[in-house]
């Protein structure tokens, strides 16, 4: 291994196992590296950083941290996703406390942006596993990804519908990425990263401990453009995704229920306090302004809407797909793309020539922060906006 490289793999694995305020850090040091090279004089300008939290990065020896673990690493082909990457998820930036690294196993895709959370009971009635099914494979169809926590019940059903729809989906652990966490799901976790990735930020050896789960919530939510939740009791953990969600300015939509069922309760109270109904993925769609436009070359032979062929062609920043190490080859004939809704058009005029940041999109517009980030990706794709440093945005035209 490259000695730069593999002490770069080594940082980021110090940095993983001592997360602290990610965003400023990166901004000022640029890199795990740098983090970790930094002078306490430089630290304290760095701000939201507590003395505490000084002290143990000033402490950090990155040849403590072992090669052995990097192998162990390298043997289970987990990977480490650092937040200066470009392939860290976009949608995670956004949150208020992103994780410094993150251990994947599988891929991140930039359509991956495009994803809603599905989440609900452990003790799913069939009512929930057959609106699940629907909900999760329309929204395959609609070029989603689906991210959910590997628990049982909603989680697994949302997981293994993408799958079966020919979709993507990742996974969100509340242990290392060693362990597998319910064993029902074992298959599950087998198959994940060959049509998406499953997700840690906790290093190797975590156990399912409670105080673990709101931490791996928050990245459930914070991966996705919003929240759906099909079934869940009024105290349940589904409750800590939903108030993390909100806390993320993500849309929390709420499938109707049974109204004899406890099950039912926890999403008739989401209504209540102002969730979306969702009665169908139209709804979703409306909500977070996003629509496909399916074109047809002249004299080419269109395939039926909702195919195999469109679900997985949804952006033009990926024309091929990789699944399980098979390239797809050439992009199809027939291929959705993105079209600028009103919404987007709102936010271009929005953004002036010297750069226009997400925070201050949001105060102008009133808009959540996920659906100005869900709108500038799409104007990213588009060709209409560029991404500079700080989180700002300028036209490219």
């Amino acid at each position: 291994m490259d000695p730069g490289l593999s002490r770069l793999k080594l940082a980021s694995l110090a940095l993983a196992l001592h997360p602290f305020p990610t965003a400023r850090l990166f901004e000022v040091f640029s890199s795990p590296e740098g983090i970790l090279a930094a002078a306490s004089s430089e630290l304290k300008k760095a701000a939201g950083l507590k003395p505490s939290e000084i002290r143990s990065i000033l402490s950090f020896d990155v040849d403590l941290v072992g090669a052995q673990d990097l192998a162990e690493l390298k043997k289970r082909e987990v990977h480490l996703v650092s937040y200066d990457e470009s392939r860290y998820p976009e949608n995670l930036r956004q949150i208020p406390d992103p994780p410094p690294v993150l251990f994947m196993k599988g891929t991140f895709l930039a359509s991956d942006w495009k994803a809603l959370a599905v989440v609900g009971s452990r003790r799913a009635s069939p009512y929930g596993i057959s609106v699940c099914e629907t909900f999760s494979r329309s929204l395959a169809a609609e070029g989603f990804c689906i991210i959910s926590g590997m628990a049982l019940g909603i989680d697994a059903v949302a997981h293994w519908t993408a799958l079966e729809s020919g979709g993507r989906t990742i996974g969100v652990l509340g242990t290392g990425l060693d362990r597998v966490y319910p064993q029902a799901n074992s298959l599950l976790f087998e198959r994940i990263p060959s049509q998406g990735a499953l997700v840690s930020e906790f290093p190797f050896g975590t156990l399912p401990l409670a105080w673990n789960f709101p931490r791996r919530n928050r990245l459930i939510s914070g991966m996705a453009l919003g929240v759906l939740v099909i079934e869940a009791s009024e105290r349940s953990g589904t409750a800590i995704t939903v108030r993390m969600a909100l806390e993320q300015g993500r849309e929390v939509f709420a499938v109707p229920g049974d109204i004899r069922s406890p099950t039912s309760r926890g999403t008739h109270r989401l209504i209540k306090d102002g969730a979306k109904v969702a009665e169908s993925v139209q709804d979703i769609l409306d909500e977070l302004c996003l629509r496909v436009v399916h074109e047809t070359p002249p004299g080419s032979n269109r395939n039926p809407p909702g195919t195999m062929e469109e679900q997985r062609d949804f952006t033009e920043v990926n024309p091929t797909f990789s699944e399980g190490g098979r390239d797809r080859g050439p992009a199809h004939e027939t291929r959705p793309r993105l079209a600028l809704c009103d919404h987007a058009g709102t936010v271009l005029q929005m953004i002036g020539d010297e750069g226009t940041s997400v925070e201050r999109l949001v105060l102008r517009t009133g808009w959540p922060a996920a659906k100005i980030a869900g709108l500038l990706t799409e104007l990213e794709l588009l060709g209409k906006v560029q991404k500079l440093r700080g989180n700002r945005y300028v036209r490219s035209e």
